[in-house]
């Protein structure tokens, strides 16, 4: 009896030993196509496009089978149309995606910018204040020139001023703002060239945030784009340089404002902002952005005649012109 005992645990224990080595050996094998497995899935779908993209057009590989990837780069192929005649001291076009100047003339020179001035105001004080802010209009603030027509002790939220100063093309909403800003007018204003030094933007100074005329106070179109480039980044300014119209009104309800985008060219053929300008030393300025096949560019004019005329025939031309198209490299 005590012989048949130990040969069944013998037996017993030879089959949990040989149950042991067969668990293990599936948990080995299942290990190895855990790890094994996406990277031969990878190798699979790399040799399928490389063979797929071969008899399709062998110049958009996008992998080959040693896992080596090829970037997808925009290229904009010039193809050498004419360009108008511009009567402006100083035309630009650029693409804004590639920052690719895609037409130039006298676009380093030192001009005034005139209300143009206010897209930096714009964005060195949304940087600051928060659109529910309350600002005051301080007898400082009441200005000459284009104004929204705001009542000296009126307060009204940031939001509002910014309005005012981007459509309306408010002088005293930006001295407003200025005032308002830690330091007053001259911190504001030494922030806005801080800015300009940041940005490393070679013709530019600025000595108001409104754009009045004077020695110490130009840009060029240049630096004009590089800056727009930057406030049409901000969805807040975005929005705002692409509004036709609206109201707002004095934090008390006390006054309302009836507010008008000064950009004629304003939703025509792709246009989305963003800021005109114009004074005696200026002439007529105007920064734009259009969008037309899904690209974009920004348009800078100075001292013109006919902002908005050329301003049309100088984004007809860019977008007739060039061509946008995606390339493997």
């Amino acid at each position: 009896m005590r012989k048949k005992i130990q040969l069944f645990l013998a037996k017993t224990y030879m089959r949990v030993f040989l149950l042991s080595i067969f668990l293990l050996a599936i948990f080995g094998l299942t290990t190895l196509g855990l790890v094994a497995f996406p990277k031969l899935i990878r190798l699979t779908e790399r040799d399928l496009i490389a063979v797929t993209a071969y008899g399709a057009n062998q110049s958009q590989l996008t992998a080959d089978i040693l896992g080596e990837t090829r970037q997808l780069k925009l290229q904009i192929t010039d193809q050498k149309i004419p360009a108008p005649v511009f009567q402006s001291q100083s035309v630009l076009a650029m693409d804004v995606e590639t920052g690719q100047i895609l037409f130039e003339e006298n676009i380093h020179e030192r001009l005034a910018p005139a209300s143009t001035t206010k897209i930096m105001t714009g964005i060195i004080a949304t940087n600051y204040f928060r659109p529910a802010d309350v600002l005051t209009v301080y007898p400082i603030d009441n200005v000459g020139g284009s104004n929204m027509g705001l009542k000296i002790g009126e307060k009204l939220s940031f939001r509002s001023l910014l309005y005012g100063m981007l459509l309306n093309s408010g002088n005293d909403a930006a001295f407003t703002i200025a005032s308002n800003f830690p330091g007053g007018l001259p911190a504001f204003v030494a922030a806005m060239n801080s800015k300009v030094s940041e940005m490393k933007l070679a013709d530019t100074h600025f000595d108001n945030p409104a754009g009045f005329d004077s020695d110490n106070h130009f840009s060029s179109a240049y630096d004009l784009a590089i800056i727009a480039k930057l406030a049409v980044e901000n969805p807040q300014l975005a929005k705002v340089v692409a509004t036709k119209e609206t109201f707002v009104s004095a934090w008390d309800k006390s006054y309302l404002h009836s507010l008008k985008n000064l950009n004629e060219l304003l939703s025509a053929d792709g246009v989305l902002g963003i800021k005109t300008g114009s004074t005696e030393k200026a002439g007529e300025n105007f920064v734009g952005l259009v969008e037309r096949s899904e690209h974009k560019v920004i348009t800078v004019v100075l001292n013109s005649r006919d902002r908005f005329g050329e301003t049309k025939r100088l984004m007809d031309w860019v977008y007739a012109n060039y061509k946008w198209e995606k390339i493997y490299q």
